[in-house]
């Protein structure tokens, strides 16, 4: 049961991200945008995501229960803002606000099933959580042909969602406490966090000892993966309409049938997390979704484009599986929500903020999306090699035992003495 009232913050990621990714070109010719705009704006809206650290924090203080029951309303009144915006800078403005609390959304149904489930079911039940996204990718993929011709154009998929958000967050009243985070609250070690200063140190508890390491390798992995997820999300929609002529309908079929394959690459992630292990499983989707990627933005195949639409999709879906996965296992359960806001959010999110900005000003120099977009796909490659050398292996251990010491381990002990 908890599962089933958690699915429904990947549901809205799901189809937040799609209607943003397949809308652009209509939100750029409203707004009168060319590459660099729609890159500028992309950009800024993704630092709402790490601006929702500041929001997660308190799941550690307060409890994950308080925040992702009331974290749907905020984000149910920015969507509806983002569909009344009159200019690009309330736009902008509205959906960097939603994105602060769709992903503190998200982020913590994360870490309410790694800390619910059983330590050998942990990678599938994040695997899960991820594959039922897909029912807000086909919703979204479904009706954009209709609802982007219409009068209502892209305001009206954003003001569609709304309905459902309300329900979902009557719905979560029910929710109880994760039993891990009831025992650390039960236990006192939680009285430190009541005055500001306590907080304070909580929040920079992860940048200390031997967690610092983890949590800059976990941020690198996530700067990586957010390189094949950034440009697909931010540019797939434009260059396909604008540079191979697609239409409205076949590029929402495009995402629904790409999206289809992806859930396939979050179970067989999930799969081969606890099965085969962390490191090979994730060094081989990060690898993967980096040829992928460059096949999609370099050919002008209507066949080959959408293949390799669905390919990069399988990979970037297994890929974010393995990463939010590494993400809740590295630290103790009493700064787990901080930990993971910090590298998945904050940290991680540099490179996914930086990428659609460079992109969009690269391609003019360049000679297109489909050049600069392939500058980026060393990106994977790297965190593959990253995993690989540094990356603790996980599979089967408890989240109340020390995991086994990793290469990037080494140097945060000997820097503590």
């Amino acid at each position: 049961m908890l599962l089933v009232m958690l699915m429904s913050a990947t549901i809205f990621e799901g189809y937040d991200v799609t209607i943003f990714h397949l809308c652009t070109p209509d939100i750029a010719r409203t707004f009168h945008m060319g590459d660099r705009g729609v890159g500028l704006m992309a950009s800024t809206v993704r630092f709402g995501m790490m601006l929702s650290f500041f929001v997660l924090a308190f799941a550690d203080r307060i409890g994950r229960k308080p925040l992702i029951a009331n974290t749907v309303f905020a984000y149910t009144l920015f969507t509806l803002c983002t569909a009344l915006s009159t200019g690009v800078i309330a736009f902008v403005f509205f959906q960097s606000c939603s994105q602060i609390f769709l992903s503190a959304e998200f982020a913590i149904a994360v870490v309410m099933i790694s800390e619910e489930f059983p330590d050998h079911l942990r990678g599938r039940g994040v695997a899960i959580l991820n594959m039922v996204g897909l029912l807000g990718v086909i919703a979204a993929g479904s009706l954009y042909g209709y609802v982007a011709e219409s009068r209502w154009g892209w305001r009206g998929m954003y003001l569609i969602g709304i309905a459902p958000l309300l329900l979902v967050a009557f719905l979560r009243r029910g929710l109880r406490e994760t039993a891990r985070f009831t025992a650390i609250e039960q236990s006192g070690a939680l009285e430190a966090r009541l005055d500001f200063r306590g907080q304070v140190r909580r929040m920079l508890a992860p940048f200390g000892g031997r967690h610092r390491s983890r949590l800059l390798l976990v941020a690198a992995l996530w700067n990586c993966w957010g390189l094949v997820n950034a440009p697909a999300v931010t540019f797939f929609s434009l260059y396909a309409k604008r540079d191979h002529h697609w239409t409205s309908g076949q590029i929402g079929r495009a995402i629904v049938i790409a999206y289809i394959f992806g859930t396939l690459g979050h179970l067989l992630s999930g799969y081969g997390l606890d099965r085969i292990g962390r490191k090979a499983t994730t060094a081989i989707f990060y690898l993967c979704g980096a040829v992928a990627m460059l096949i999609l933005f370099q050919t002008s195949s209507h066949q080959v484009m959408l293949l390799a639409m669905i390919a990069t999709v399988f990979a970037s879906s297994g890929g974010r599986t393995a990463t939010a996965t590494y993400s809740v296992e590295l630290f103790p359960t009493e700064i787990r929500a901080t930990s993971y806001s910090l590298t998945v959010q904050v940290l991680g999110q540099v490179a996914p903020l930086l990428t659609p900005l460079i992109v969009g000003s690269l391609s003019t120099v360049m000679g297109g999306l489909g050049n600069a977009i392939a500058v980026v796909c060393i990106g994977p490659v790297v965190g593959a090699i990253l995993v690989w050398l540094f990356a603790p292996e996980t599979r089967g251990c408890s989240l109340d035992e020390p995991f086994p010491q990793a290469s990037a381990d080494v140097p945060a002990q000997a820097a503590d003495g």
